[in-house]
């Protein structure tokens, strides 16, 4: 699939840092196969508070210090949270039953974003429709 922008949710970060044996390769070369044809990367400030929970649970500073440095070499843009997100959150919520609020702020982020690709492992996901939605577990 063609796309210029592609936003990665909580999860493949998670994998892909954490190295892990099933999804971090998968992930590794679906990055580089976007990345050579010069597509953009993002992700949201919730993106950033998600994945360290647990570093901060295990007082892992430096793990959170290696995830800043990974998002500013990689060159990820990440999508503050404005207003306009919310009410979009808010409204892909209304639409989508059981869409739990920090997936509909991810969605929005990338929609609103203009994102082609929401890169996740979450198969809920996949019922939006504003957005291509790709499963790493399907990559």
């Amino acid at each position: 699939m063609n796309a210029s922008k592609i936003f990665i949710d909580t999860a493949p970060f998670i994998y892909l840092l954490e190295d892990n044996n099933r999804y971090s390769d998968k992930i590794r070369a679906m990055v580089s196969e976007y990345y050579m044809t010069g597509a953009l990367f993002s992700t949201s400030m919730l993106t950033f508070t998600e994945y360290c929970v647990v570093p901060y649970r295990q007082n892992n500073i430096e793990k959170i210090k290696s995830f800043e440095m990974f998002l500013t070499d990689a060159d990820i843009f990440i999508v503050p949270l404005t207003k306009e997100i919310a009410n979009f959150a808010a409204q892909l919520r209304a639409k989508y039953f059981g869409l739990k609020s920090m997936d509909a702020l991810q969605l929005a982020s990338a929609i609103q974003n203009k994102c082609d690709i929401f890169l996740t492992n979450d198969k809920q996901l996949k019922q939006v429709t504003e957005i291509e939605c790709m499963l790493v577990g399907e990559l």
